[in-house]
């Protein structure tokens, strides 16, 4: 049976918080959050988390993984989470994520793969290429410039053709072609308009690249449901209760334009849920998925230190010392967090390694307090031991989704400890757990440090594996690692209209390695216990394409991986590049004195910039280095070519010197830059938020009835970090999300009536507060 034109329209728009509309001949579709596990609410009307969700595996999150630098694992990582779906009855999982980490301090960067665009495609269209061939849908997020927290509702990101181009389309446009069932588009705004509204979607998703699959919402993030239609946003996430809908049908009865286009939106919609439909549930072997997270964290760990420290010896008297050793922390707080089948701990596992080795926690994560006691044990124990593992991290409280960090300083009583035990014992292994960078400064006097960023359930596991040698570390950082988040050129402010991406293409180890900036770590490093040899480096043109090759012998004496990377450096011209990016990579296996050749393809894409002036990617003529690499800042080998290509010339106000400077990014956006603060005046909207309207009475008596609201709705929430991302997230907020994640207690009609009180409007508000909507 087909869909009438008011069905049509309805489809456009959720059931609930986390289905699709049902109709006759055709069902209700089933999504859920879950870049690294499934997070399957109890309740499924359930907004904002209160009943919690169903036992699931929880996987190393994304800056893990993304340190494998392996296809196979993040295609191994999406068929498992799928075969999970499929056992808890879910047709799409929200994932993967990936936004460039634009900045160490974005509060959600434990969710994101990497700095660098090709690695984010090539990683995440493997993790939706296993996904989807178990028939599970994917969502490809959050597109596109969602880099902070701060703001992330309202925001406008103000960024130049060329940085949207080579940096943060380009791993979208890799991994759309590996067709996602949907793409979400996040809730800021760029260069002027909301993405839910952007012609970017129709212009440059549809048109330039193709994707034929269903474009959402991220949650709540309708500004104008007609617009958002007309460019292509098909789904509305959650369910609006009909607000939308009305509208819809209202509008498309004078527009002829939306009427077509909802016609297109609702056929995509249909498709997908046609396509993904519900599976028989398959029986789950949850301790073989807890062994898999393990070897999933096991091979993405990165060890980015080593004087002769490690592996340790079983027979070696070693003492963990860790807030953590109990309680692992193993995941970011927010809309990502898993409820794991189980969870392994330092304390349950550590006699399983070695008989001499013992636990104290020395410190406490609820604080920064120096607790007298727990140091005292733990300096009792250093002393009395050959070796220390001293475990540091940031507590989840500091490291969410919702709110950026401050700083990139560990908390105090951790850095304390350091100084006091190496006073005792020399003989120090760092293991750092975070979901992002963090200051390693005070630490630098360890002889080790294994960073393990968050692990998944099984992350005890898999850095004991490392630390005893039952295993050779083999992860690369796919991220820049500093000291102080000064040393990074972007930084996040407290803006409340626009965020200048004034860096441009300058991202991550572009900009490190480009202005010769001192790093802790670079990208790409990471070391082994086995020793490698780089032996017979070619490279030859073949129809216009470069073919690249390496031998690679294991000169250890363990079985151990090796991560190769292939840079190509840029050549000397009027128009400003960075230094090095890379452009391909691999992980070989190889036993002990084993050789294996690894090849790649270099096409003329990867020599090529985005002209600014010819609206395209061109090929500048000149001499170009192909370099293996190491890491983004050492050189193993290199070969150089010349390309013939175009001779660029550009006006000398936009590329005026080899080496950018923030203060020409007006000249290279090409429009009036907007103000990056505004104070927002009446007429107020529904995408107005909370703070922008505190200075009113009538905005004082909203904050005091909502945030009475939503104490009550959070009072059975048992998990801390969400109660903190509620109240934080409250003031940013716009009032339309409000009433999406209000548990239906405030309508989108009834927050129209708060709107109208706002801009002095009173009767008119208090008619529409007295009902739930317009058919009232």
């Amino acid at each position: 049976m087909s869909l009438t034109f008011e069905q049509k329209v309805q489809l456009l728009d959720g059931l609930d918080t986390w289905h699709t509309k049902p109709f006759e001949g055709l069902d209700s579709m089933l999504m859920t959050d879950g870049p690294h596990g499934i997070r399957k609410q109890i309740d499924t009307t359930d907004n904002i988390g209160v009943t919690g969700s169903v036992k699931a595996t929880c996987y190393p999150t994304a800056s893990l993984t993304a340190c494998s630098f392996d296809r196979l694992i993040m295609k191994k990582l999406g068929e498992n989470i799928a075969k999970e779906a499929i056992h808890h009855g879910v047709q799409m999982v929200l994932g993967p994520g990936i936004n460039i980490k634009r900045t160490p301090l974005c509060g959600r960067n434990f969710e994101y793969i990497s700095e660098d665009p090709f690695l984010s495609g090539e990683l995440a269209a493997a993790y939706i290429k296993g996904s989807e061939s178990m028939n599970v849908g994917t969502s490809l997020k959050h597109f596109i410039c969602n880099n902070q927290e701060k703001n992330r509702f309202t925001i406008d990101s103000i960024v130049d053709e060329r940085a949207l181009h080579e940096i943060y389309y380009s791993g979208f446009k890799r991994a759309l072609k590996e067709n996602p069932a949907t793409m979400m588009i996040s809730y800021n705004k760029l260069n002027g308009q909301y993405l839910s509204e952007n012609p970017i979607l129709k212009d440059v998703v549809r048109n330039k690249w193709n994707y034929q699959g269903v474009v959402v919402s991220d949650w709540g993030a309708i500004n104008n449901r007609s617009e958002s239609v007309k460019m292509t946003c098909d789904l509305e996430m959650p369910s609006s209760h009909g607000y939308w809908t009305k509208k819809l049908l209202e509008d498309s009865l004078k527009d002829g334009v939306l009427k077509q286009e909802i016609l297109n939106s609702s056929l995509r919609v249909e498709s997908m849920i046609k396509k993904y439909k519900k599976q028989e549930s398959v029986e789950i072997d949850f301790k073989k998925q807890h062994e898999l997270a393990r070897m999933i964290a096991r091979e993405s760990m990165v060890l980015t230190k080593n004087e002769d420290i490690l592996p340790l010896n079983e027979k070696e008297n070693v003492v963990f010392i860790s807030g953590f050793y109990d309680q692992m922390r193993y995941q970011g707080g927010g809309s990502s967090h898993v409820n794991a089948s189980e969870v392994s701990n330092i304390i349950d596992i550590a006699s399983n390694y070695s008989k001499n080795l013992k636990c104290a926690k020395g410190f406490s994560i609820e604080n920064q307090k120096i607790d007298i006691k727990l140091e005292k044990e733990a300096l009792e124990l250093a002393n009395q031991s050959k070796k220390v593992i001293y475990a540091v991290g940031v507590p989840e409280i500091l490291e969410t989704e919702g709110f950026d960090r401050k700083t990139l300083d560990l908390p105090y009583n951790q850095v304390e400890l350091f100084k006091k035990l190496y006073q005792i014992n020399q003989n120090i292994i760092l293991v750092v757990i975070s979901g992002s960078v963090v200051n390693l400064k005070p630490f630098e006097r360890s002889k080790g440090c294994l960073i393990a960023y968050l692990g998944g359930q099984a992350s005890s596991l898999a850095l004991m594996d490392i630390l005893y040698g039952k295993t050779s570390p083999s992860g690369r950082l796919a991220e820049t690692w500093i000291d102080d988040a000064n040393m990074c050129n972007v930084s996040i402010t407290d803006d409340n209209n626009a965020i200048y991406y004034d860096e441009s293409i300058f991202v991550g180890y572009r900009y490190y390695e480009t202005f010769r900036k001192p790093v802790r770590y670079h990208f790409g490093h990471g070391l082994s216990y086995a020793t490698f040899i780089y032996k017979d480096f070619l490279v030859e043109e073949v129809d216009h394409e470069y073919k690249v090759s390496v031998s690679v012998r294991n000169t250890g004496k363990i079985v151990a991986k090796e991560v190769v990377l292939v840079f190509v450096e840029n050549n000397e011209s009027s128009v400003y590049k960075a230094k090095r990016e890379l452009k391909a990579f691999d992980k070989v296996e190889l036993k002990p004195n084993e050789v294996k050749t690894v090849s790649f393809t270099l096409t003329k894409e990867d020599f090529s910039f985005y002209d600014i002036y010819q609206k395209r990617f061109v090929r500048e003529t000149g001499d170009y280095q192909i370099q293996i690499c190491k890491h983004s800042g050492l050189i193993i080998d290199q070969a150089e070519i010349h390309i013939e290509g175009k001779e660029i010339k550009h006006p000398l106000v936009s590329y005026n010197q080899y080496e950018y400077n923030p203060i020409d990014f007006s000249k290279i956006y090409q429009k009036d830059l907007p103000m990056k603060n505004v104070k927002r005046m009446r007429p107020y909207t529904l995408s107005t938020t909370i703070r922008e309207v505190e200075h009113t009475l009538m905005g004082k008596l909203v904050k005091i009835a909502i945030s009475n609201t939503a104490a009550k709705q959070t009072k059975k929430i048992q998990d801390h970090w969400m109660k903190e991302v509620i109240k934080r997230s409250l003031m940013e907020s716009p009032i339309r999300m409000l009433a999406l994640f209000s548990n239906e207690t405030l309508s989108l009609y009834q927050a129209e009536g708060i709107v109208d009180i706002l801009n002095l409007k009173i009767f008119k508000g208090i008619k529409k507060l007295r009902t739930k909507s317009k058919g009232e």
